[in-house]
C-alpha cells in the first residue's frame, strides 16, 4: 500500500521538476510538442542519453523555426 500522506521536502520538489534548460533565454511553453518520427530516426535519437537528446532536439528545432519562420517575417 502506498503512503496516503507522502512528505515531500522542498529539495525533492526542486529536483523532481528540474528540466534541461541550460541555454534558454525565455520560459518554456506549458504544452509539449510531440510527433511520431520514422523508425530509423527514432532509433538514432534514442541511442543518445536522454539529457543529450532533449538538448539536441530543443536546439535544432529552435534554430530551424527561427531560421524558417521567425527571421523570414522581418
Amino acid at each position: 500500500m502506498s503512503n496516503p500522506i507522502p512528505v515531500q521536502s522542498e529539495e525533492f520538489k526542486e529536483y523532481q521538476f528540474k528540466g534541461y534548460t541550460e541555454e534558454l533565454t525565455e520560459p518554456l511553453a506549458k504544452k509539449v510538442t510531440g510527433l511520431k518520427l520514422p523508425q530509423s530516426i527514432h532509433d538514432a535519437l534514442h541511442a543518445l542519453p536522454q539529457e543529450e537528446r532533449v538538448r539536441y532536439l530543443r536546439r535544432i528545432i529552435t534554430e530551424a523555426v527561427r531560421r524558417d519562420f521567425i527571421d523570414n517575417q522581418r
